[in-house]
């Protein structure tokens, strides 16, 4: 039980410096660009600004000297296609590539990019 606690303790500055960037997701003003439970994080930005979100990420890790595992890690891009498109760029948690996926189980519950 503590250690969910002291857990969220230390990641609300991560999530604090991920809204304080203004990278990632709005609905408005609201701030959607990043989700958290328990140890898990979601980032949602377009493309184009992911990259900035996870260096965010990079710096906190950096700072805290905690290390985020890449293999772990998946990146999904959404739209209406069937297919994952060519060309995204290719993105990293520290010197390690993130795997792009078309679905993905979590908690019982799948996630399509579709």
């Amino acid at each position: 039980m503590i250690s969910s606690i002291l857990f969220c303790i230390y990641i609300d500055s991560l999530l604090g410096a991920l809204k304080n960037s203004a990278f990632g997701c709005y609905i408005g003003r609201v701030f959607l660009g990043v989700l958290a439970y328990a140890d898990d994080i979601v980032l949602l930005a377009p493309p184009a600004t992911m990259r900035a979100m996870l260096a965010v990420c990079d710096n906190y890790a950096d700072a805290l000297h905690i290390v985020f595992n890449a293999k772990k890690s998946k990146c999904m891009y959404i739209e209406p296609s069937l297919k994952i498109p060519h060309g995204l760029p290719e993105l990293h948690i520290g010197d390690t590539a993130i795997e792009f996926v078309e679905k993905r189980s979590h908690l019982g519950h799948t996630i399509c990019h579709t």
